[in-house]
């Protein structure tokens, strides 16, 4: 019977002994129930607890008195002591090594920022928190074969924070900040790739679908980060753009395309430093943004412009502004976009804005154009003022030279149509009164139009041969000079045939002459037929004498 009881306390004390560490509370339990037996007189409980007490065990020291339990003990003291936790760390709550491991890297974690602290400094605190403790560590967990534990712990301690910081993130900027950091910095040689890691090489330890996980609910932030601030700058803008009055300034002229090509591509190029499939994501959510601006902007610009052309003296800076803006806009587009149906829609809406300010714009030089002519074919006076009036309205300005290069070249062939109307509409013995030489006369004012033009526009092609050409047809005396004269013109510019037998009738020549010239012309030269007989005003003028070769040729 000793001998029994003997070898059941032998047992219970070896197995007290190894689950010490990750059984405390169950031994505790088992410990009260002890007393409970010795209470009820059974002999054999009363004799293993004796030997429990003898051996160094009392129930009310926590059970550190044994050898084992206090070898122990003094390890967890100094793994504790080594990883910098508090000495109650290693009561009964913490049961093993790796229960210290977590807290110490629970403690030595940096905490989240304040909202007035720099997102950039935050994370450089981490990633020096998190290498120091993994070098410091390194020589008191390797041998314990911990250190992998450690590396993991921190890892997850990361991801932790980088959660917490992602839901704070309510910027674009920051947005970036954190991507930046998981994707270049964290397994750079800056943190799990530092030099004095590799023998570890936590990089390979690294788990990987914390990574992916916290990557995709990042960009889901960052795409909703940029579809807010995107939406909001450019609605400023726009806001800007309709509320001002004047665009004097080279600045102002700019301001619109530059803000906002600056608002998208930032965003694109920011996002093109992490990886280029997250800045073509990032440039979808931007064209979804600027597709709405541009149908807004056209909306807008459309009304304005139309509002500003029925005015007596418009400026026409802002329909000059209005072209710069949507060849830029167009420009940006095309060689920075893919070809959707996003950017094909921009194109359009730009394009037809485009085609809707020129029209805009001719209309008011017609305008002035019309005004002037009807008098001045009926006047006594021979000042060709047409000329200073474009000028006044189309001011050099050195910032918007192209824009004013191709408006002047349409407002050249448009001035040009209407002077040969109005001279052929014009009754030739009445104009001889006021003209004595009309030839010499047509020709002073295409020199002088030329010249303007070319003032303003520095390098436009010639467009008044067929004014030039007026003079020849008036000198001709005989129906054959007639048509070598016809025939050269039509070589030079292209005529419909109504216009041509229009000329030729104002000349005197009869129906029978102006057919037989006609008819005298080669096939290739033949007018080209013009189902619309009657008298066009205005613009479509413009398109009967467009005149392709340069000046001086014959």
């Amino acid at each position: 019977m000793n001998t029994a009881l003997s070898s059941s306390s032998m047992l219970q004390e070896s197995e007290a002994q190894h689950l010490i560490l990750r059984k405390m509370k169950k031994i505790l339990t088992i410990r009260g129930r002890s007393k409970d037996r010795r209470n009820d007189g059974k002999t054999p409980l009363i004799k293993e607890s004796n030997n429990n007490v003898q051996d160094g065990y009392d129930p009310e020291d926590k059970g550190y008195d044994t050898p084992f339990a206090q070898n122990t003990l003094n390890t967890r003291k100094e793994v504790a002591e080594h990883l910098n936790v508090a000495p109650d760390a290693t009561s009964s709550t913490c049961e093993d090594d790796q229960c210290l491991i977590q807290i110490s890297v629970s403690e030595h974690f940096p905490k989240l920022p304040t909202p007035d602290q720099n997102l950039n400094q935050h994370l450089v605190h981490v990633q020096e928190a998190v290498l120091h403790e993994l070098k410091r560590l390194r020589p008191v967990l390797e041998h314990k074969e911990l250190m992998e534990f450690l590396i993991d712990c921190y890892h997850r301690q990361t991801f932790d924070h980088l959660h917490s910081l992602l839901q704070n993130a309510t910027s674009t900027q920051n947005s970036f900040v954190l991507m930046n950091w998981v994707l270049h910095i964290y397994q750079s040689e800056e943190l799990l790739g530092h030099p004095d890691l590799q023998e570890m090489d936590p990089i390979k330890k690294v788990n990987h679908s914390l990574v992916s996980g916290w990557e995709a609910k990042a960009k889901a932030k960052l795409l909703e980060n940029v579809q807010r601030e995107v939406r909001q700058s450019l609605d400023k803008i726009l806001q800007i753009e309709i509320g001002q009055e004047h665009c004097d300034p080279d600045e102002a002229y700019v301001g619109l395309y530059m803000d906002t090509i600056q608002c998208v591509g930032a965003k694109c190029n920011e996002a093109k430093k992490i990886s280029s499939d997250l800045s073509d994501e990032v440039q979808d959510v931007c064209f979804q943004e600027l597709l709405i601006f541009v149908r807004r902007y056209t909306t807008e610009q459309t009304e304005a412009l139309g509002k500003k052309a029925e005015m007596d003296e418009p400026e026409t800076i802002h329909f000059l502004k209005t072209l710069k803006t949507c060849k830029e806009l167009k420009r940006y587009v095309q060689t920075t976009g893919k070809k959707n149906h996003l950017l094909m829609e921009m194109v359009e809406m730009l394009e037809n804005m485009e085609a809707s300010t020129l029209n805009l714009l001719m209309d008011i030089v017609t305008d002035i154009a019309e005004s002037h002519l009807k008098k001045y074919f009926k006047s006594d006076r021979r000042r060709f003022c047409l000329c200073s009036d474009i000028e006044q309205y189309f001011p050099k300005l050195p910032y918007a030279f192209d824009e004013q290069q191709r408006v002047m070249d349409e407002a050249y062939k448009v001035i040009v149509g209407l002077y040969f109307k109005h001279l052929i509409q014009s009754n030739q013995k009445k104009l001889k009164k006021c003209w004595p030489d009309i030839g010499e006369t047509v020709t002073e004012d295409a020199e002088l139009l030329h010249n303007t033009i070319s003032d303003l526009a520095p390098g436009v092609q010639q467009q008044n041969h067929i004014l030039l050409k007026v003079t020849e047809i008036l000198d001709c005396n005989d129906i054959d000079a007639h048509k070598i004269t016809a025939a050269n013109m039509q070589k030079k510019c292209h005529i419909k045939s109504e216009d041509m037998k229009r000329l030729l009738q104002w000349k005197g020549l009869s129906k029978r002459e102006v057919q037989e010239v006609l008819d005298a012309l080669p096939p290739d030269l033949q007018p080209t037929p013009d189902p619309d007989i009657q008298l066009r005003s205005g613009r479509s003028w413009c398109c009967c004498f467009t005149c392709f070769l340069p000046a001086g040729e014959d």
